[in-house]
């Protein structure tokens, strides 16, 4: 039975990923930090439904290098070391460049930058061969500077994304997912979400459900690798 690792799972996208790849009998790996309580929610209601499964719990503070470099000394050693990582955990924070102070730029970068960078470079040397898929955002392809940092950590991310996919193939493929409107973001609402997206081509947000489809495919499709699909009602074409 394959097994995956999704950081983040315990709420939003990550939690509908692990719910999604559950569903399609994988063994799920669920990150954490500061979500316990619903991280062993989750895996509570995911075992009531599957019971001879496995859901390992990883807690890591992802702004902690020391931690994250010990993150896969968490996996049971009795389960199979896990063919999948998809890095879905992120902060997001606004300040334009002028706002952006060094704690606010170390904690983007470490967090959405540095710690996947890290579980990917460890799953390589540890793993024998799989696929990582990198969560990113339709942002890398414009310069609005309202979440500066957050920004440039995903333009990174992205680059690294293309990097690793051609020096770590054969045994592994690396591919991205940037998502456009997906979910409101805290303190906003649906109505909210459809005013941004309609200055999108297809005037819609996305679909929950549409971009775990196409996690699924960059995941499970062995001809892609280097791949980053836009899946944001076509927005990355007006930058």
């Amino acid at each position: 039975m394959p097994a995956i690792v999704i950081t983040g799972a315990a709420k939003r996208v990550g939690k509908a990923l692990a719910e999604f790849f559950a569903d399609r009998d994988w063994e799920v790996g669920l990150h954490y930090n500061r979500s316990g309580k619903e991280a062993e929610d989750l895996v509570r209601r995911l075992q009531q439904r599957f019971p001879h499964r496995h859901f390992p719990l990883l807690p890591c503070d992802l702004s902690d290098p020391e931690a994250v470099a010990r993150f896969w000394d968490q996996w049971p050693g009795d389960l199979a070391f896990p063919e999948v990582l998809v890095n879905s955990a992120s902060v997001f924070e606004p300040a334009s460049l002028a706002e952006t102070d060094q704690d606010l730029w170390r904690r983007q970068f470490q967090v959405n930058f540095e710690a996947p960078f890290v579980l990917m470079q460890e799953l390589h040397k540890r793993g024998s061969g799989g696929s990582m898929l990198n969560i990113l955002d339709t942002r890398i392809t414009n310069a609005q500077s309202s979440h500066a940092a957050y920004s440039l950590s995903k333009k990174a991310l992205a680059e690294l994304t293309r990097m690793a996919a051609l020096e770590w193939a054969p045994a592994w493929r690396v591919n991205g997912v940037a998502p456009g409107p997906v979910l409101p973001p805290p303190g906003k609402d649906a109505a909210y979400l459809q005013k941004v997206a309609e200055a999108a081509p297809l005037q819609r947000p996305v679909a929950l459900e549409e971009l775990l489809e196409a996690v699924w495919f960059l995941v499970t499709n062995r001809a892609v690798t280097g791949q980053i699909v836009f899946c944001d009602s076509g927005a990355h074409l007006i930058g």
